[in-house]
């Protein structure tokens, strides 16, 4: 793998690297031009699309890094920890009226489509002063859900619009059955009806929006065309750090870029993350194996206060199937090998032991087909770490850290066993 030669400048500058939150226009971005043509041309011709991907890829930045700009009407609605209609009710008006109140000749003069718009709307209160002021009544009927999303209708009249919905496996996995079917046959019933409006969806449940897009029994069933968004290729991210860090005076050897990505693994927030605390821990000049083993001591011990109350609420069982898969995350948990290296007797109280850490906001475990994962590679990490202090903590472990990828990690691993 070659990269092209950046010369570091001498030059400090903020952290340019950023994590845990969505990549808006004017951040660090790393390009992808493939996947932003095709967004760009969905939200151009009022089309459909759901991005299709493993959590922390960056679909949210790339929908709003690629849309969000002045000249376009852009209404973004996070649902993340949705708890009621009421609520997404509350979440697409408020984004509709901060989206359109962002265009000065909105704020000077509401358009006639819209106070109509807004006027039908008998579940709120406006304040045309204030531009709208939002208030949902309690208790949401079909036919609110409808006045809502009417309201998009009548606001695309004035201009057309790009709404994105993401974590919209939300409505599924976090109301009752019953509510999100009513929801998902709403939206879906009016949705189909708007001429002028692109919509986009995203989700960090990948088995939850395939089920959405393209189960048969499901609302949306073939309702928005797939855009799968997987790693970026070492390549270009490789590229885009090593310019980065160049920006700053630092200069990213092609050994300390491999290292970020095997350490990372292939989640551009994670290997963002790593890059963000390795520029804390350095200077300006060549990065070096020293760089990098404080920037993962850092990381480790961040990692680490979530880690310990994670293994502290945690059952005796449960710790032992946490460290478990941390070391053999590639084998499937229901076979009789998994069982006995983690020291269950039945394959129903691995089952048990597993269940409460793939749901929830506080999930740290996903199922990948018949396999369980961690979902953020430093958390698996960081339990390794814990085994190689504490071996007793699951005895059958120690010869697996010692040899193939665990080994290969121990180099950058030296301050963060340090700190223990």
């Amino acid at each position: 793998m070659t990269y092209n030669n950046v010369m570091p400048i001498a030059t400090e500058i903020p952290n340019p690297f950023v994590f845990g939150q969505v990549l808006l226009p004017g951040r660090a971005f790393c390009p992808r031009p493939t996947l932003e043509a095709k967004v760009q041309s969905a939200a151009d011709t009022c089309g459909r699309l759901v991005l299709l991907g493993d959590r922390r890829m960056g679909k949210s930045s790339l929908v709003e890094h690629t849309l969000d700009t002045p000249e376009r009407v852009f209404v973004s609605i996070d649902l993340r920890g949705l708890v009621s209609i009421e609520d997404f009710i509350d979440r697409l008006l408020l984004k509709l009226e901060i989206a359109l109140s962002a265009h000065k000749a909105f704020a000077r003069h509401l358009p006639g489509a819209l106070k109509d718009a807004l006027a039908h709307l008998s579940e709120v209160k406006l304040s045309l002063h204030g531009v709208v002021e939002l208030t949902a009544k309690p208790k949401a009927k079909a036919s609110t859900v409808i006045r809502a999303l009417e309201t998009l209708e009548r606001a695309s009249r004035w201009r057309s619009l790009v709404v994105f919905f993401d974590e919209f496996q939300e409505i599924a996995e976090s109301l009752p059955e019953r509510d999100a079917q009513h929801l998902l046959g709403v939206l879906r019933a009016e949705i189909q009806r708007h001429e002028r409006i692109s919509y986009l969806f995203a989700g960090s449940a990948r088995s939850t929006m395939l089920e959405l897009f393209t189960a048969e029994r499901s609302h949306f069933y073939q309702t928005a065309a797939p855009l799968e968004v997987g790693p970026i290729p070492h390549e270009d991210m490789g590229e885009f750090l090593i310019r980065q860090f160049a920006r700053g005076g630092r200069e990213l050897t092609t050994e300390t870029l491999q290292a970020i990505f095997a350490l990372a693994g292939e989640s551009p927030n994670d290997q963002q993350q790593l890059a963000y605390h390795l520029w804390t821990q350095s200077t300006p000049g060549p990065l070096e194996l020293k760089d990098l083993q404080r920037a993962v001591g850092i990381l480790m011990a961040e990692v680490g206060r979530r880690a310990e109350l994670i293994l502290a609420e945690a059952t005796p069982a449960q710790r032992r199937l946490l460290f478990a898969v941390a070391v053999r995350d590639s084998q499937e948990t229901a076979t009789d090998s998994f069982r006995r290296f983690a020291g269950f007797g039945t394959n129903s109280s691995v089952t048990a032991a597993v269940k409460p850490f793939l749901q929830g906001q506080q999930a740290v475990l996903e199922k990948r087909g018949s396999r369980v994962r961690y979902r953020e590679p430093f958390l698996r990490l960081w339990m390794t770490l814990k085994l190689r202090q504490a071996p007793s903590l699951l005895p059958n472990a120690a010869p697996l850290l010692a040899t193939g990828e665990h080994a290969l990690f121990l180099p950058y691993l030296t301050e963060a066993l340090k700190a223990q």
